[in-house]
């Protein structure tokens, strides 16, 4: 008998289709659901951390110009967040010490190596530009700013930029934000850094002259509303500090990541959702268990005892289910009481 063209296409109809009604599985839908509520939530939360942690450093004055200081305030942010978001992913249960330590420790990598799958973190990780703890910090306008790297500039002289450093510097506030406020969207001047009226002060110093050396500059992009700012701050010589809450970036979403990777996300959910309804062949074996060996006082008190144990140690979820079980016991040691009583009333 020949071949018939698309003989197989019935045959693989019929898997699609079945692929397609397990993806409408209850328990992987309510799982689907339930981590996209929470991954949102704790996306806010991670983000009001943070957002509440910059607010802190501007009314102490730490800018992201001043070493160490900002680093460690902002990796105690990052943690404090984390923490949150663990205890929140964490709300069914009993979090422990050491499952908000992890989650801690979890904010802290993905908001450093957020752009690395949850198995390259420890290992061999990639930082997004941006990710980095000093840059929860506010921008002094004296200084580079909360989004400034040195990847992103240019050297610069004591004399203004010529037009192609000032096109290469367009380009890179476009792609990467001034690097006062973080705005992309601005047209962008070559920002002195530090500024020419600093760095010559600077030079003339005893120190700079006889060891240091000349100051060294860069040219970092910076959009026309901080750098109108940044001249009077410079001839005044005083401190201004620019919070940074509506300049987004990747990082910020570290909350949301944690949902993902962690214990909160899709495989969590389907670990801790409750088994699915016995299958009639499973119901019917078990049927014809307890009638060939029917349970008997003995064995229920040593499954009551057993669950009172597991019942001291164990989660709230674990609590609730093993309390619901012990109910049953109870009713079927009435049951077999009753039994008994009926038997020998014989």
């Amino acid at each position: 008998m020949g071949h018939v063209p698309g003989g197989s296409r019935p045959h693989s109809i019929e898997r699609l289709r079945d692929m397609a009604a397990s993806f409408r599985d209850a328990k992987l839908v309510h799982a689907a659901e339930e981590t996209a509520k929470d991954a949102l939530c704790a996306g806010a939360i991670f983000f009001g951390g943070v957002s509440l942690t910059q607010c802190t450093m501007l009314l102490c004055r730490v800018s992201a110009s001043m070493p160490a200081f900002p680093s460690i305030l902002g990796g105690a942010g990052v943690a404090g967040s984390s923490i949150l978001v663990g205890a929140y992913c964490l709300r069914r249960t009993d979090p422990t010490p050491v499952q908000m330590t992890a989650a801690a420790t979890t904010g802290l990598l993905l908001f450093r190596y957020h752009d690395a799958p949850p198995c390259i973190v420890m290992y061999g990780p990639r930082s997004l530009l941006g990710g980095r703890f000093r840059a929860l910090a506010p921008s002094d306008f004296r200084h580079p700013g909360a989004f400034g790297h040195a990847k992103i500039s240019l050297p610069a002289t004591l004399e203004y930029a010529d037009g192609n450093v000032r096109a290469v510097i367009q380009s890179f506030g476009r792609l990467y934000g001034c690097h006062t406020c973080g705005v992309r969207t601005a047209k962008f001047h070559a920002d002195h850094q530090p500024p020419v009226m600093v760095a010559k002060a600077e030079n003339e110093r005893l120190w700079n002259r006889l060891i240091a050396g000349p100051v060294v500059q860069r040219y970092y992009p910076q959009c026309d509303g901080c750098s109108n700012i940044q001249g009077a701050q410079v001839r005044k010589n005083a401190q201004k500090l620019k919070l940074h809450l509506q300049a987004l970036r990747a990082y910020h979403a570290t909350g949301f990541w944690m949902v993902l990777f962690g214990a909160g996300g899709l495989g969590g959910y389907i670990a801790q959702s409750p088994e699915p309804e016995s299958s009639i062949i499973e119901q019917v074996a078990a049927h014809a268990t307890e009638v060939f060996q029917p349970p008997t006082l003995a064995k229920l008190r040593e499954r009551e005892a057993a669950l009172k144990v597991q019942q001291q140690s164990a989660d709230a979820q674990r609590k609730k289910d093993i309390a619901i079980e012990l109910v049953q016991i109870r009713e079927k040691k009435a049951q077999l009481k009753v039994a008994a009583k009926a038997a020998s009333a014989r």
